[in-house]
């Protein structure tokens, strides 16, 4: 049976507009009716987008110059009749003006699309090649994880339609470098400037790639692209299955205390080239791109990727021991405020994404849990059971490299039972009470105990202000807690002070809303948030009647809040006094470092700053 063969082309000659003008062609589509769709979300972001609400003047018209009459029966599909198998031209128009990497921006200096914006799918016909071409303002570049068409100069090919969504378009005067691990070209496309340090980054990059690639033995792809977007907000990373797009904060390449958070990104949008592009359930590929996809997984597909994020920079030396328990410490601090995570579980978590982790309100701390957040906490407490459990055997890099060998290799996704039962034939036992208790339940994560294998203890400890202006780090916690409203503010720091959101275990949970102006404690002004945690902290104590002052909906009121004990919100690991063999054997493994660590580099120094 023919197939029919589509050829995308992509205009952008007037930028300014912010109109990507397509052309679809077409041969050899069978006679009879058929759809035309366009995706309502993107792998990677579990969200509904409609990307279809930016395409419009859609026409289809045959080869005696006659326009096919258009149906439009559903917010993202279009009908038609097709008379006979001649060719058809479907044009159309997508307006493009949201920077981040989920969506396409196009404006003066640069173009970036994704697929699921622009690219119309007919019928079912998802298994066959897809072909694009570009017309571009002169002098500007390409990037893109697409392959080259080998037969037609200046296309691009893709062979399926779920490859030419998964490979998104970086076009304008970026910034390029190169690096090559395996005989494999990485290309790093820069739009945008800041105080990067693109050999620097280069060089970082091929450190992460050789030292994630080691967990899985080889890289599967012939070449990998990282397009990198510097602006004034970080936009967050995209995966896709053999480039990445990441939005950085243009300033975060020094210090290092801010360049240490970029390689994150870069470490976790890496990392997934093997989890979730290649290592998935069922559901997350091929995908169904017209509503929502389901799954209980994404702890393991978001949370642990996470976890190897940051691990692979220990164990690859970007980040010292020191870097790397700092970061989990405060990843567990963020863990333990939130009262939602024993409301919601883990499975519950990735269940809900689609209505909950992409759309949160001024109640979410209270009733959800991230399943980034707790997937990578839980991620690190199997990793160290597994590797209990075996002697230091085995850990969650068998789990991952068999599920690779068995599915990723293959191109297939695995039924979500088989995550457990992979780790219960690595871990030679049953995982079931873990699995119950802290991915299908809400009981603490045993994260005391999981460390503790590798000879680390967990120093909880209350927030303080600082009374004067040292650096030194211990006074700013106490081992007395703080009165505490238990509540948290706009983090913009104006007047009037608004509340962003109410803890559910504190003293004002049923008093203050968010969204009330707070203005006066005791009857006293407050101009900025600061006001309200030094009066707490410095002139009242637990069990103290305050009265705030407050606009709500332009009504004033004053309530009474009996100041509570703030709980622990201060984190340090740090090691046992008096290590067992196992334990120091077992964290040199985990962590890939001697036992005296202290005796290292606590962390690395920012690259240079460029000559004044």
């Amino acid at each position: 049976m023919v197939q029919p063969t589509c050829h995308f082309t992509v205009s952008f000659l007037e930028p300014g507009n912010h109109i990507y003008d397509v052309a679809l062609d077409v041969t050899d589509l069978p006679e009879g009716r058929h759809a035309l769709t366009l995706p309502v979300w993107t792998p990677g972001a579990y969200k509904i987008e409609d990307f279809s609400r930016h395409l419009f003047d859609l026409s289809i018209q045959n080869p005696l110059g006659s326009l096919e009459e258009i149906t439009h029966d559903s917010k993202n599909r279009w009908l038609f009749e097709n008379a006979g198998d001649e060719p058809l031209h479907i044009h159309y128009r997508v307006y493009a003006f949201e920077f981040g990497v989920f969506t396409s921006h196009l404006d003066q200096t640069h173009a970036y699309f994704n697929g699921a914006q622009l690219f119309l799918l007919i019928d079912d016909y998802k298994d066959i090649p897809y072909f694009v071409s570009l017309k571009k303002p002169a002098g500007w570049t390409i990037s893109t994880g697409l392959d080259p068409d080998h037969i037609n100069p200046g296309w691009y090919k893709a062979l399926n339609y779920d490859i030419l969504i998964d490979s998104p378009f970086e076009i304008g005067t970026q910034s390029i470098i190169s690096f090559e691990v395996d005989e494999k070209p990485h290309q790093v496309a820069v739009y945008g400037h800041g105080n990067e340090d693109l050999g620097q980054l280069a060089k970082d990059l091929e450190t992460i790639v050789k030292s994630q690639r080691q967990i899985f033995g080889s890289l599967p792809y012939n070449h990998y692209t990282f397009i990198v977007h510097l602006s004034d907000k970080s936009t967050g990373g995209l995966e896709h299955l053999n480039s990445t797009t990441c939005g950085v904060e243009r300033f975060m390449f020094r210090p290092w205390k801010n360049y240490k958070r970029v390689l994150s990104l870069f470490s976790h949008e890496f990392f997934h080239l093997w989890n979730v592009k290649r290592i998935h359930p069922d559901m997350l590929g091929p995908f169904d791109y017209n509503k929502e996809v389901y799954t209980h997984l994404l702890w393991a597909m978001e949370g642990f990727t996470d976890y190897y994020a940051f691990l692979t920079l220990r164990r690859s030396g970007l980040y010292s021991v020191s870097d790397y328990l700092n970061a989990l410490s405060k990843k567990l601090e963020n863990y333990e405020k939130r009262p939602g995570k024993f409301v919601q579980s883990l499975a519950e978590s990735s269940f809900d994404t689609w209505i909950k982790f992409y759309r949160p309100d001024e109640d979410s701390v209270n009733r959800t849990i991230s399943y980034y957040l707790k997937g990578d906490l839980v991620g690190t407490c199997l990793d160290l059971e597994i590797r209990r459990r075996t002697g230091n055997q085995f850990s969650l890099d068998t789990v991952l490299r068999r599920l690779y060998e068995r599915y990723g290799e293959k191109g297939i996704g695995f039924p979500e039972s088989q995550y457990q039962d992979t780790v219960e034939e690595v871990g030679n036992s049953s995982f079931q009470d873990f699995f119950d208790k802290y991915i299908y339940g809400t009981e603490p994560i045993p994260i005391d105990e999981a460390l503790l294998t590798a000879g680390l203890r967990i120093d909880r400890q209350y927030s303080k202000l600082k009374e004067d202006d040292t650096e030194n780090s211990d006074s700013s916690s106490s081992q007395f807690p703080s009165p505490w409203l238990g509540i948290d503010t706009k983090n913009d720091g104006g007047y009037p002070v608004v509340v962003a959101q109410i803890y559910s275990t504190g003293p004002a949970a049923t008093l203050i809303n968010a969204g009330d102006q707070i203005i006066a404690l005791n009857g006293y002004q407050v101009k900025k948030p600061d006001d309200i945690k030094n009066r707490l902290e410095y002139d009242h104590h637990i069990g103290d009647t305050v009265a705030v002052s407050l606009f709500r909906q332009g009504h004033l009121l004053t309530v009474p809040v009996v100041l509570a004990p703030k709980p622990f919100d201060k984190v340090r690991i740090v090691p046992v006094d008096n290590p067992d063999p196992g334990q120091k054997t077992l964290f040199e493994s985990w962590l890939a470092s001697s036992w005296n660590y202290d005796q290292q580099a606590s962390s690395k120094t920012s690259p240079p700053s460029p000559a004044q």
